[in-house]
């Protein structure tokens, strides 16, 4: 493998070079009304069947024997444009899309048929592309647009809690996905204890959802792959848009730096329920906020610069509260007063370069940091704790698009993380207990170079296959691994295909933390020399048909992932403050299985999904139940999400969610019995527990419904009203599990549930 791989990148560079009867048809494809670029539009070759796609940059390169042709570039919502061009020399041309009207039906129906036929032909699978200004119609908790949860209505998605924005992949643990904001890594993707996610989707472009085949470029975790894009500004005009809802309101300023060249964006939020109750005369001592920003701006016809950042925190402090209780002054504590602060910060600065009509780059230069800051004080005393990280990263992609029958991309990536667990101050009292501690810092530094041949094998055959070498460096340990890609597509016409996916991943962090509630407890920690990477195996197989009569696509997917040195605690493990956290955890393995079908439409009148998916994990640990396979935590069996979008007239869409999902597993307490005490002077009453998660949860379902009235333009002012209900049947939701007691029933368990039928209003803006 290692001197075969060389050798056919060599064959496939040289026979490159001798296609002296070729010419390249390359250039830019960009929003006709904002002049941003446009990922993934279609440029297609009718007469000669032949085609290629854009890059997240806009860019796309096209090699064909001389000639003429008729070459159609298409995206989904737009109008498609036609160039009749003559091919006897290098092309460079840049082309503008306008968004279609909801009248033009026979153009629609192109422009559909055209992305359903990619991605029927498209090697690449277990992949989902979220339609941004799709996602802000579907009913969300509050009326707040939410990327994270419609991510979780995807078919091999599972939401972590009812309400909350964690995500679990195809029978993966939480920690497991790679959520990237233009490159940069959030490791924190919770607001509001995980009820709001962190992400403004005014500020976003773009999403795409990978759950297997990886393509090379990504590695670090197991499970998913979430690139999230932001928006890079009007590059013509001058535009403001909001909205205000019941919990937080937004604004975004976005127009060109200079026309044509350079543009920015700049858009913020806000919660404000310490405002209301503050009006009311009632405190709430708690709010949130992020801003996301970017600029653009081109050097040349060959040099492009980017530069994104986002800033956002979690706020609880309570100077003003300090409000003496009864248990305080028997305790002796007088006023108490408790905060945190939890946050993220990401900058991400890009440098596009176009070495030559068939060769691209990207480098970037990425910096992030989590942290989180918990104060409290009592009666003289004062605590703090904190705890954060800091990676620098540099990473280069390049694509040398050879031509339409095969296609290069290689690049390497360097992170350098800094994590600071525990930090403790304490003074007064009850620095007798807690001595103060400036952690030492633990470093670890993360490498990979890869490569990938996307290929044209046969018309009706593509594969794309890659390799990438990863490796962490921590004290006292050094872990380098291969971790090998492959897919293909088997097209058996334009509407149906058959697809196979392997990947090798790797993932050299971990989470350690109790909870997938969003606290300011989790802690993430690297590999050490006792904690070994985790790794992962994954097959998929898939069968897409596209129906061209109701313009929907059909996908069934069935996957296998067998994963090692999955961590887990030891019972009874004692978390908090402590530094020796390698002796709580231990390793083991495990298994996930499952099939997942997908029916969508995304265009006309009536739009959305519906997605199934049928999932099985086990897990395999020597040291827990016994030695014995056991569910996961998250195992979920049953997950079902209904969306449907539907407008009614040109002002006037309703959408409306309907889910179900089997209950997570727990281990119950089936008995108990007498022992004596340690010190011999009394009996205990030891609990007995059933094998590890036998026992499911009750199953929970939840219908929501949202209206939306635009209101007349009024010169250039657009604006709408946005009405729904979340659980409109008021369906109860079970949370946890506690144990009751009565003298009629004895001991038995409840399941508290919360989040009954919320309503919620908005008014969102554009000028």
């Amino acid at each position: 493998m290692s001197k075969l791989l060389p050798c056919c990148l060599a064959f496939l560079l040289f026979a490159g070079s001798l296609s002296a009867q070729n010419f390249t048809l390359s250039g830019y494809v960009r929003d006709g009304g904002s002049g941003e670029a446009m990922t993934g539009a279609t440029i297609h070759v009718p007469s000669i069947r032949r085609g290629a796609y854009t890059n997240n940059y806009g860019f796309f390169s096209l090699t064909l024997p001389e000639g003429n042709y008729q070459v159609v570039i298409s995206y989904l919502g737009f109008r498609p444009d036609t160039l009749d061009v003559g091919l006897f020399e290098n092309q460079a041309v840049e082309v503008d899309l306008s968004p279609q009207s909801a009248t033009m039906d026979e153009v629609q129906i192109f422009a559909s048929s055209d992305a359903y036929e990619r991605e029927v032909k498209s090697p690449q699978m277990s992949q989902i592309r979220v339609d941004v200004n799709q996602m802000k119609l579907i009913p969300t908790l509050a009326g707040e647009p939410d990327l994270m949860k419609v991510v979780q209505l995807l078919p091999g998605v599972t939401k972590g809690g009812e309400g909350t924005t964690s995500i679990l992949v195809r029978g993966g643990d939480p920690d497991q996905n790679l959520i990237l904001l233009d490159e940069a890594v959030v490791y924190n993707v919770s607001h509001l204890f995980g009820f709001f996610s962190v992400f403004n989707a005014d500020a976003l472009k773009d999403l795409t959802v990978i759950k297997g085949g990886f393509p090379a470029q990504y590695g670090g975790r197991l499970s998913s792959v979430l690139d999230i894009s932001m928006n890079e500004g009007n590059m013509r005009e001058y535009h403001v848009k909001g909205g205000i809802g019941l919990l937080s309101s937004r604004l975004t300023v976005e127009g060109p730096i200079v026309k044509e060249k350079g543009s920015f964006s700049i858009s913020g939020r806000r919660s404000y329920i310490d405002q209301v109750f503050k009006v009311i005369g009632q405190t709430v001592p708690y709010y949130f906020y992020d801003v996301n920003a970017k600029a653009n701006y081109r050097i040349g016809e060959k040099d492009r610069l980017y530069f994104s950042t986002y800033l956002g925190d979690d706020v609880l402090y309570t100077p003003e509260l300090s409000v003496e209780v009864d248990s305080s002054e028997q305790l002796g504590l007088g006023e108490v007063d408790f905060g945190f602060r939890l946050g993220n910060l990401t900058s991400t600065l890009r440098w596009n370069h176009l070495f030559n009509e068939r060769l691209f780059a990207n480098t970037s230069a990425i910096f992030t940091r989590f942290q989180y800051d918990i104060n409290g004080s009592f009666a003289d005393n004062q605590i703090f704790i904190g705890s954060d990280v800091l990676d620098l990263g540099l990473k280069s992609d390049f694509g040398y698009f050879i031509n339409p029958s095969h296609t290069l991309r290689f690049g390497g990536q360097g992170i350098q993380h800094r994590f600071r667990p525990n930090v403790l101050s304490a003074d007064g009292d009850i620095g007798q207990l807690l001595q103060d501690r400036e952690v030492e810092s633990i470093w670890a530094t993360e490498l990979a170079l890869y490569v990938q041949h996307e290929w044209q094998m046969l018309d009706n055959l593509r594969v794309n296959y890659g390799l990438r070498l990863s490796g962490a460096v921590v004290p006292e340990a050094l872990y380098p691994g291969l971790e090998p890609r492959a897919s293909l597509v088997y097209t058996l016409n334009d509407r149906n295909s058959f697809k196979f996916g392997y990947a090798v991943m790797r993932q050299y962090l971990h989470l350690v933390s109790s909870s997938t509630v969003a606290l300011p407890t989790d802690l993430w920690y690297p590999v050490t020399k006792d904690v070994k990477p985790q790794t992962s195996n994954q097959f998929a197989a898939s069968f897409t048909h596209h129906f061209p009569g109701i313009q929907s696509l059909f996908t069934v997917e069935a996957y296998y992932k067998q994963m090692n040195n999955l961590t887990e605690y030891r019972e009874g493990a004692n978390l908090i403050l402590n530094d020796d956290f390698q002796s709580e955890l231990i390793q083991g393995a495990g298994e996930a299985y499952g099939v997942e079908l997908l029916l969508k439409r995304d265009e006309g009148r009536f739009t959305g999904w519906v997605g199934y998916t049928l999932a099985f994990s086990q897990r395999f640990f020597d040291e827990l139940n016994g030695g014995n396979p056991f569910w996961a935590k998250y195992d979920r069996r049953h997950d079902l999400s209904v969306v449907s979008l539907y407008k009614i007239t040109d002002r006037l869409s309703v959408s409306a969610v309907y889910t179900y999902l089997s209950g997570p597993r727990f281990t119950p307490q089936i008995g108990q019995y007498l022992a004596p005490s340690p010190g011999l002077n009394g009996v205990e009453l030891i609990p007995i527990y059933a094998e590890r998660n036998s026992v499911r949860l009750t199953a929970a379902n939840r219908f929501d419904v949202s209206l939306t009235f635009r209101n007349k333009v009024h010169k250039r002012l657009k604006s709408e009203w946005t009405a729904g209900v979340y659980n409109v049947l008021n369906a109860p939701t079970p949370i946890r599990v506690n144990i009751a007691y009565t003298p009629e029933r004895g001991t038995y368990y409840t399941q508290p549930s919360f989040l009954g039928r919320v309503a919620s209003i908005a008014w969102n803006f554009e000028f």
